[in-house]
């Protein structure tokens, strides 16, 4: 049992990419209080190395798509196809993995 480990971290921040029909997504990972051994703050995705993210993309409140999504900068951007033009998504995260 680690109580530091068991703490709520902050939200991923998402940077997107909307080129045509396709969104791809980028997951930006929160900063956690542990230091790496350079004395910067480690990425949440550092400390809990099983963690990564379920993102689902909602048309009101249909569910359209979900993919899975792990750590940016590393792998590449999460996306979501076949969008509709003019219409209004909304896109949900959920960690997973966080054991």
């Amino acid at each position: 049992f680690f109580p530091s480990l068991q703490q709520l971290w902050a939200p991923p921040k998402l940077s997107w990419l909307l080129q045509g029909h396709i969104l791809s997504i980028n997951i930006i990972m929160p900063l956690t209080p542990y230091r790496s051994k350079t004395g910067s703050y480690k990425p949440v995705d550092q400390v809990l190395l099983k963690l990564w993210y379920w993102l689902s993309l909602y048309e009101g409140d249909v569910l359209v798509q979900q993919v899975p999504c792990k750590r940016s900068g590393e792998e590449a951007p999460c996306t979501f196809w076949y969008l509709k033009p003019s219409t209004q998504y909304c896109i949900r995260t959920a960690a997973v993995g966080m054991v």
